[in-house]
């Protein structure tokens, strides 16, 4: 099988078991991300790649989050440790139909990990490391940098 062929087949197979999009439709403008975030981190450095997101449905992410293999892989401390967890994530989730949603990687004075803005304009942080989705970090004082 030439090269060629081994990636049209390899696509074929990623559409037959990819997953379905997500519900969300509804749209969010850099100005309102920014003000939500900067409520929340006023402190923090922020870079918003697009104009518009899609809000987050927490129904879509919990749902991607379990067929995403991330959490299982081992943590290793300097090698694989928080902020290749997150990279990953993000990475993920950088797929049509879902790569336009509020996802970002957030470091905090002690922890790189995900978030996402919901349809209430609710941030959550994920632990990508065990799929959590929460709204408080324990141990965390300051947001340093939200990406998006």
């Amino acid at each position: 099988m030439s090269i060629c062929n081994w990636f049209k087949k390899k696509k074929e197979v990623e559409v037959e078991v990819g997953l379905e999009p997500p519900v969300s439709t509804n749209e969010i403008g850099t100005a309102d991300l920014r003000s939500i975030f900067q409520w929340m981190a006023p402190n923090a450095d922020l870079f918003l790649s697009d104009r518009t997101y899609r809000l987050c449905h927490t129904e879509d992410i919990e749902r991607f989050l379990v067929q995403d293999a991330t959490d299982r892989e081992d943590y290793q401390a300097e090698r694989y440790d928080c902020d290749d967890f997150a990279y990953r994530l993000m990475g993920q989730f950088s797929v049509p139909d879902w790569s336009d949603l509020t996802i970002g990687i957030v470091w905090t004075n002690v922890h790189a990990l995900n978030c996402v803005v919901d349809e209430d304009r609710q941030f959550w942080f994920v632990e990508p490391q065990t799929d959590e989705l929460v709204k408080v970090l324990e141990g965390v004082d300051t947001i340093r940098m939200i990406m998006m």
